[in-house]
């Protein structure tokens, strides 16, 4: 089926963009960009294909080109409200403050108010511009309590949680995060989705304190976890950060490099060098171990990456062992993914989980956390979201959605592309 989409016209700008938009799902920005480009000289007033090529920008953080790119949907589709909203989020993050509010004024105007999600974006643009301005915040408190049923949105709680810390309201930002858990945790069984919710909490300390204090979450400096956030997000999600292990040995220093995308915001990278990295005994108690990694480079083909797992269920169990290895093939699979979640085909069940892990030396791969989930794909995609509220890249249809009918019939192109023929492919 990708060789039909592909083959049916190379030079239709709508075929052009969804596969820039097949090529963002799979975290290949830059290419979707070149993509997302030939559409554009082929259909200069593809106002859609222009806010995919920002988005892609975005999250490369080249924010100039995203500026330029939602100009011109503006100037196209001067209703655009997601263009605004992006446009306020890349003032806000250049601290260009007076467009910032210039912006935001017109995303005011052009809400519709009766619609939860467009009320929580402009909640959150409200929050961010008056983090400290407690009256304002106030105010926006007021107003979202106003809403009815708010316990049905997960995106406003979020929100609603975001404006309790700030206003060091943790006993109340303490019970939406506790029913943003129980929602998407408990009812969905997918920790992922959580995390991504977290991202815009990370860098309140004093809340992740208050929680762990709460949460009677003992000291964990044996296991290399001295920030508070590190210990929430290991003891509540079972999510161990390569950043712990480094405060373990101090030789893994010269890998560490700063990344302030990833939650921890230090990652490890191999730099092309031999890599064994043994972490300590940590309690999992979930089914399946996933790995977020980064295949940056492969410099031949003589490479692995070996996945090494020992495990017991009770502390006086046999350990079991278990081997997952990446070949070649299969590594160059993922080179060029950016950042994904990579989850290891055993159900490894066991309150108690040794993880290793070694890298051939002919591969640059990065490295920021091992967990443990319930269920899951065996590669997920990381995107980087900034600022931006969680799954934003969904909220703009795709072609299929956008031009449905106009290529296959919408049974077929429901059922167009699955993963797997995206990565062989390319």
């Amino acid at each position: 089926m990708l060789d039909k989409l592909l083959n049916i016209n190379k030079d239709d700008s709508l075929i052009l963009c969804y596969y820039g938009e097949i090529l963002c799902n799979i975290g290949q920005y830059s290419k979707a960009i070149s993509y997302f480009t030939k559409a554009n000289i082929i259909d200069p007033e593809n106002a859609h294909n222009l806010y995919k090529r920002a988005i892609a920008y975005y999250t490369l953080q080249d924010y100039n080109n995203v500026l330029l790119d939602l100009d011109k949907v503006i100037q196209l589709d001067p209703l655009n409200s997601l263009a605004y909203y992006l446009k306020y989020l890349i003032y806000y993050t250049k601290k260009d403050i007076d467009n910032a509010i210039m912006v935001f004024k017109k995303c005011n105007e052009l809400y519709d108010f009766n619609d939860k999600l467009a009320k929580t974006q402009l909640f959150h643009l409200e929050c961010l511009l008056n983090r400290n301005n407690s009256t304002e915040l106030n105010n926006i408190l007021t107003k979202i309590n106003q809403i009815s049923n708010i316990e049905d949105s997960e995106l406003l709680i979020l929100v609603r949680c975001k404006v309790y810390v700030e206003l060091k309201m943790y006993h109340e930002a303490m019970l939406d995060l506790n029913l943003l858990y129980d929602k998407i945790c408990y009812h969905y069984r997918m920790i992922r989705y959580y995390i991504s919710y977290i991202y815009l909490l990370r860098e309140y300390t004093d809340f992740w304190l208050y929680l762990n204090v709460n949460n009677n979450n003992n000291d964990l400096s044996e296991f290399g976890i001295v920030n508070e956030f590190s210990k929430y997000m290991y003891k509540k999600l079972r999510v161990y950060f390569i950043s712990n292990l480094v405060n373990l040995n101090s030789k893994l220093h010269q890998l560490q490099e700063n990344d302030i995308n990833n939650l921890s915001e230090k990652i490890i990278s191999s730099k092309n060098e031999e890599l064994y990295l043994n972490f300590p005994m940590l309690n999992f108690d979930r089914h399946y171990i996933i790995w977020k990694i980064n295949v940056k480079e492969i410099l031949n083909k003589d490479c692995f990456i070996k996945f090494i797992i020992y495990s017991k269920r009770y502390n006086d169990s046999e350990l079991k062992h278990y081997e997952h290895v990446l070949k070649y093939e299969d590594v160059l699979k993922l080179k060029g993914l950016g950042w994904i979640e990579y989850q290891l085909s055993g159900d490894l069940y066991g309150e108690y989980v040794q993880p290793s892990i070694e890298i051939n030396g002919s591969i640059n791969m990065q490295i920021d956390y091992v967990r443990n989930e319930y269920r899951g794909e065996e590669i997920t995609y990381i995107f980087n979201i900034g600022d931006l509220l969680p799954n934003f890249h969904k909220l703009c249809p795709n072609i299929p959605e956008t031009f449905k009918d106009k290529y296959f019939s919408r049974k077929e192109m429901e059922n167009l592309l699955e993963l797997k023929d995206i990565i062989n492919h390319l």
